[in-house]
């Protein structure tokens, strides 16, 4: 007969419960209606728990390994007419830098001045000019596409921005040697512009001076540092950064007509605290 209240469980069996119909000697295991239940809602609980576990040590771990959204290098906007990513890639061979960036379109390759950069670092390079099927003699190796730059901008691990435009190399001339230029005006040179930056600040200024350092095509415009004689090199006065369209040479004696601003700052890791800004270029 059967056992009202008692369900059975077969261990090893598929039968259980009442609807076997019939109370077997084979039973291994017996347990109350309700303790039944009991021990179930526990099971599922403990799965419950155990799964919920999972997916947040599952979460935490691929947030640990993956970059960070809000990476200050990434999330800034990318200027025009420049590439912007990860480095996938490096190495420097015949007096070139070669990385390979992760501009989230694909990898995209570039050469420039020898610069300090390690996988992982995000730069920024100017589009340059293209070359497609070349080969280096140097690394035994052919690039489908690869861009000739005049600069790679580490942007994390930055140096001063002379040194981001300079590709990490040497001036050409020596910024300390000895310059001595006549003053376009009186009273009116280098260390005057520092001197009275505050007051000249949108004001246009007219200078002359001779060119001791010369970077094309950065951010669309020709950075050109000047020095006239004036200032003191310990004191940081007495070379100042232009930008213009005009293109010149490192040695050149120039006339620069621009406008004086203070803290610019382009983005890329280019900021200057005085600038004179798209100035016209007359070479004496």
């Amino acid at each position: 007969m059967k056992a009202p209240g008692i369900w059975r469980i077969d261990i090893g069996s598929c039968s259980y419960g009442p609807r076997t119909g019939s109370w077997q000697n084979t039973v291994q295991h017996t347990t109350t209606r309700r303790e039944y239940f009991v021990n179930l809602r526990i099971a599922t609980f403990v799965i419950s728990l155990a799964a919920g576990l999972l997916v947040v040590l599952s979460g935490c771990t691929e947030s640990a390994q993956s970059p960070t959204a809000d990476d200050p290098a990434l999330t800034a906007p990318v200027p025009t007419g420049m590439l912007r990513g990860a480095v996938l890639e490096t190495m420097d061979s015949g007096g070139y830098t070669y990385v390979a960036i992760d501009t989230g379109q694909g990898p995209v390759w570039a050469a420039g001045p020898l610069t300090s950069v390690s996988v992982g670092d995000v730069v920024l390079v100017p589009e340059g000019m293209l070359m497609t099927q070349f080969t280096s003699k140097t690394l035994n190796r052919v690039f489908e596409r690869l861009y000739f730059v005049n600069a790679i901008m580490n942007l994390t691990t930055p140096a001063t921005a002379d040194a981001h435009m300079a590709g990490g190399s040497k001036p050409t001339v020596d910024e300390d040697a000895a310059v001595s230029v006549t003053e376009l005006e009186p009273g009116k040179n280098v260390a005057w512009v520092y001197a009275n930056r505050d007051s000249l600040a949108g004001q246009s200024v007219s200078l002359r001076g001779k060119v001791v350092k010369y970077n094309s095509n950065i951010l669309g415009w020709n950075f050109i540092h000047i020095q006239d004689g004036s200032g003191d090199a310990a004191e940081h006065n007495h070379d100042l950064t232009v930008t213009s369209k005009g293109t010149t040479a490192v040695g050149d004696i120039v006339v620069l007509t621009g406008t004086i601003v203070l803290d610019k700052d382009f983005g890329a890791g280019y900021s200057f605290p005085i600038l004179l800004e798209d100035a016209s270029l007359t070479t004496e």
